[in-house]
């Protein structure tokens, strides 16, 4: 890909110091209190510091991470890394502060990057996948080595650009965290509602019309115990598939294969209501109302189905048990085992309601069910937003979210770019590596390729997109490890039109490559590259379609086709009798 006009692509230690000391001048005295920073209070979510401890600068000058106000903290671990945690050091006392040595910090070079333009670019998933290449260690304590940024590069461009696309993202961050704020706001006018139609049914000399929950359950069904995988004949929702606050949540499902019995044993209609029976106290009781969605659902044994007698809708039992006078009934009715509490259909049963008329009940169920249904029209407009931030990121960091702002600018860019470039130096030629196809990638045979058709057969529509762009449009290498040469391939109008209509990232573009590679319907190669800067030969992955031979001979796939087939050949003749 082309950079837009002011910008260059350098290394990124060529604008930020990585693991910088601090210095004698920054040192207090060891009573003094300063910031502590654990790996536990980076939300990952939002990319920033949730909470900052306070202590003493002797407790933390020896054997933790240093930094300043302003700097990026950056995880070297997994899986924290892989999680995205990272952020900018904020709002420290006297402007330094202490973290886990798990944190790689990386200084910005403020006159030529911001932190928050350093920020978006370490969070992206691309880069983290490609640091996660370059783990050193075993098993669970794997890390970034520092020796990795030596061979990052990042697009640069102008200080005020930077600052543009920063706005940018920030807003659109800003929205999604009103819809998130509209979502917990939904809470607050169910409990509200609840409290003005139901409130005098509780007062000091205890509840009027009081009842046991237990005399108004139809049924009880405990949830299945088999395995669970990422496919199956059924959608098993667990204990994360409800909230704290007792809506359901079917973004991260596990599948299992019900036996005919237990499927129709734990089917769910519109109304039941589900209660998590097994969690840690202060979560053991979450519940919520299933609602019809299109497939196969079940739950799972830590889950019990309640359905209820018409003399009490889920609505209203569902909003008593939310209430702080159902929270607190549950907490006391745990019993503690271990490490879980416990709150059995019996010890549920046992609790004590009031019973408002039927009448009040439908009033309150209808007012439920209005917020259910504007709840998930927020809900789906902010999984879509969510979809598209790592694109939106990536059309931002390439330069075409700000193309009618960089004109409305020019001259200021440029005056910007001359006076970065006098910091840095004249830009290195650029070195570029492109693989021609001197003929067609596919070519009509008279063989049968039965293999090939079932694999064909098993492609997604994105995956058959991402292979014809590879085949057809893009007809040569893909460098999957050069960002300005991957983002083109990704979005180029000329060549990845295919690809405009699904919404992927180039992420989900590198895995397609992947899965296909891994199909043996295109090749992974490494190639080479000579870094101008370092003058050091670099292996960069890519992958291009498969060749046919230049003198008219077979197709490296159908070559494939005829080893495999001659191996099995092979083998057929091992486990014939009288084989040696």
């Amino acid at each position: 890909m082309k950079w837009p006009q002011g910008w260059r692509e350098v290394s990124i230690l060529d604008v930020c110091q990585l693991n910088p000391r601090i210095s004698q001048d920054d040192w207090l005295s060891d009573d003094t209190m300063v910031s502590f920073v654990p790996m536990s209070a980076i939300d990952e979510d939002r990319g920033v510091i949730a909470s900052i401890e306070e202590r003493p600068l002797s407790e933390v000058k020896k054997g933790y991470t240093p930094f300043r106000e302003g700097d990026v903290l950056f995880a070297k671990v997994t899986p924290c890394m892989e999680n995205g945690k990272a952020a900018i050091a904020e709002d420290l006392r006297h402007g330094i502060g202490f973290g886990s040595t798990e944190f790689h910090v990386l200084r910005p070079n403020t006159d030529l990057i911001t932190p928050e333009y350093v920020l978006q670019f370490v969070r992206q998933p691309w880069f983290r996948e490609r640091a996660a290449s370059a783990f050193v260690g075993t098993g669970g304590l794997q890390r970034v080595p520092s020796g990795f940024f030596q061979r990052v590069r990042l697009p640069l461009p102008p200080l005020p650009e930077q600052q543009r696309i920063v706005e940018v993202l920030r807003e659109a961050k800003a929205l999604q965290e009103a819809k998130d704020q509209v979502l917990q706001g939904f809470d607050e006018i169910v409990q509200a509602r609840y409290q003005t139609q139901f409130g005098r049914y509780f007062n000091r000399q205890g509840l009027l019309n009081a009842t046991r929950i237990g005399e108004h359950v139809d049924s009880v069904q405990y949830g299945v115990s088999e395995a669970m995988a990422e496919t199956g004949s059924h959608a098993v929702l667990r204990m994360n598939s409800i909230t704290s606050n007792g809506w359901l949540d079917l973004s991260d499902l596990k599948y299992a294969d019900l036996a005919p019995q237990d499927a129709a044993a734990t089917t769910l209609r519109d109304g039941d209501l589900l209660f998590n029976r097994t969690n840690s106290r202060e979560l053991v009781g979450k519940c919520a109302i299933w609602r019809d969605e299109p497939g196969q659902y079940s739950f799972a044994s830590y889950l019990v189905r309640l359905r209820l007698k018409p003399t009490l809708l889920p609505e209203y039992l569902w909003a008593t048990l939310n209430s702080p006078y159902g929270k607190y009934r549950l907490f006391n009715a745990a019993k503690q085992a271990v490490s879980m509490a416990n709150i059995s259909p019996t010890d549920l049963a046992r609790i004590s309601i009031p019973l408002p008329p039927i009448e009040e009940q439908n009033d309150f169920g209808a007012f439920v069910r209005e917020v259910e249904r504007q709840r998930r029209h927020i809900i789906a407009s902010g999984a879509r937003m969510q979809s598209l931030q790592p694109t939106l990121i990536a059309q931002a960091l390439s330069g075409r979210l700000t193309a009618a702002w960089r004109q409305q600018n020019a001259e200021r860019l440029a005056a910007a770019a001359r006076e970065r470039d006098a910091r840095l130096g004249t830009p290195p030629a650029k070195v570029t590596v492109q693989i021609t196809e001197h003929a067609a990638a596919e070519r009509r045979t008279d063989l049968n390729r039965p293999r090939r058709q079932a694999l064909l057969e098993q492609l997604s529509s994105f995956q058959h997109a991402v292979w014809d762009t590879l085949r057809h449009e893009w007809r040569g290498a893909a460098l999957a490890d050069d960002p300005a040469a991957f983002d083109a391939f990704c979005t180029s109008p000329q060549t990845a039109w295919r690809l405009e209509g699904f919404a992927a990232g180039r992420e989900e573009v590198r895995r397609a490559l992947e899965q296909l590679a891994a199909m043996g319907l295109i090749r992974k190669m490494s190639l080479p590259r000579v870094n101008p800067n370092t003058g050091r030969t670099e292996y960069l992955t890519a992958f291009r379609p498969l060749r046919e031979a230049e003198d008219g001979g077979r197709a490296e796939e159908d070559t494939a086709l005829a080893d495999a087939e001659r191996l099995a050949r092979a083998l057929e003749q091992r486990r014939a009798p009288g084989a040696g």
